[in-house]
């Protein structure tokens, strides 16, 4: 009876063990899901870490005059947008959140349909100077700026090492900018959105599907006679090199080429009106436009309800469109006849 009291004993302690042993290792199944899950910016796709998801997002005016270029730190920013100006020429808006550039230039000034897209995901607009319109635009949108001409020499400052004439020699940095942003109370209560989707798997099943298979090996754009952004595919990166009037566009701080992983097109007519002149560009309403990612291009639609709507670009199956993870360019330009598609489509070379 001892030995099987003893036996018995043993038995209970046993499973009293592994019960234990289970309830442990269930836990740090628990704890292993937890602390692997992954968070993922939507404004590039990248992973990023979960306190960074609402980090401010500054959307800085770059200057695209050839007086201008390399622009420092562009190849920085997640995402750039292309915009024709007065002049024959075109500005960028560089959206950065994540990356903290120590040299960003050069810094131009505020057009309304760029104070709109900074609205879009409620950033910190960024310039130096800008027109009545510009200026009366902030206001309406109710946008929180930093302006060059209000602080020169704090927070911005004319750059001698580049060698560039005013107006083209405007920088600042992001630290200069985050800490004027804290000054001013714009750090508070961010809460970012959802802006784009992306295709985190390695396979890019989803995005390949979305694309089909009508190549697009090259993309030029010509806003203007005398001005042209081409986008030319490099199969081994898997991304497009970003070409202006025949040469690559660098970043001026590390001298690299900037590429591109997705290239949004939006139609929208422009023209040069009011007293002054400016340019005013149709970007509220709905469109047409294209997508062009990991080397094909299709068809989408764009939509903008008001001023204080996010532009959402669709299939034309009416899915919000998928995106490869890294930079796109949002490219807005008048109509389809501004773009030339290499290699050809079968209709385009059926005319």
């Amino acid at each position: 009876m001892k030995k099987l009291k003893i036996i018995f004993t043993i038995l209970i302690i046993s499973l009293l063990c592994a019960c234990s042993s289970s309830n442990n290792q269930a836990t740090n199944q628990e704890k292993k899901v937890v602390e692997e899950k992954v968070f993922y910016s939507s404004l590039d796709g990248k992973e990023v870490k979960e306190e960074d998801l609402d980090r401010p997002i500054f959307a800085i005016m770059f200057d695209n005059h050839p007086d201008a270029r390399p622009q420092s730190s562009i190849e920085d920013a997640e995402i750039i947008y292309e915009y024709k100006v007065e002049g024959e020429f075109t500005r960028f808006l560089g959206l950065f959140q994540r990356n903290e550039a120590s040299v960003i230039g050069p810094i131009r000034s505020a057009r309304p349909y760029f104070v709109n897209t900074a609205k879009e995901y409620d950033a910190i607009y960024v310039h130096w100077g800008g027109s009545e319109a510009g200026y009366d635009q902030i206001k309406v949108d109710g946008v929180n700026d930093i302006d060059g001409i209000a602080y020169e020499g704090s927070t911005f400052y004319r750059n001698k090492e580049v060698n560039k004439k005013r107006p083209h020699d405007g920088y600042s940095s992001y630290d200069l900018l985050f800490d004027r942003a804290k000054e001013l109370s714009y750090l508070d209560g961010i809460k970012n959105g959802e802006y784009f989707k992306f295709d985190t798997n390695k396979d890019l099943a989803d995005l390949k599907k979305q694309m089909q298979d009508t190549p697009c090996d090259d993309l030029k754009i010509n806003f203007f006679p005398s001005y042209n952004t081409d986008f030319v595919y490099d199969k081994e990166k898997g991304m497009y090199l970003v070409v202006v009037n025949g040469e690559n566009l660098i970043d001026e701080a590390s001298n690299n080429d900037i590429f591109a992983s997705n290239i949004i097109v939006q139609f929208a007519n422009s023209k040069v009106a009011g007293p002054n002149g400016t340019l005013k560009i149709d970007n509220i309403g709905q469109g047409s436009g294209k997508l062009i990612s990991d080397g094909k291009i299709i068809d989408i639609k764009w939509e903008k309800a008001d001023e204080n709507s996010k532009t959402k670009f669709y299939t034309l199956d009416d899915k919000e469109i998928i995106l490869k993870p890294g930079k796109t360019f949002i490219e807005t330009t008048d109509a389809e006849e501004d773009l030339e598609i290499l290699p050809l489509s079968p209709d385009q070379k059926e005319e």
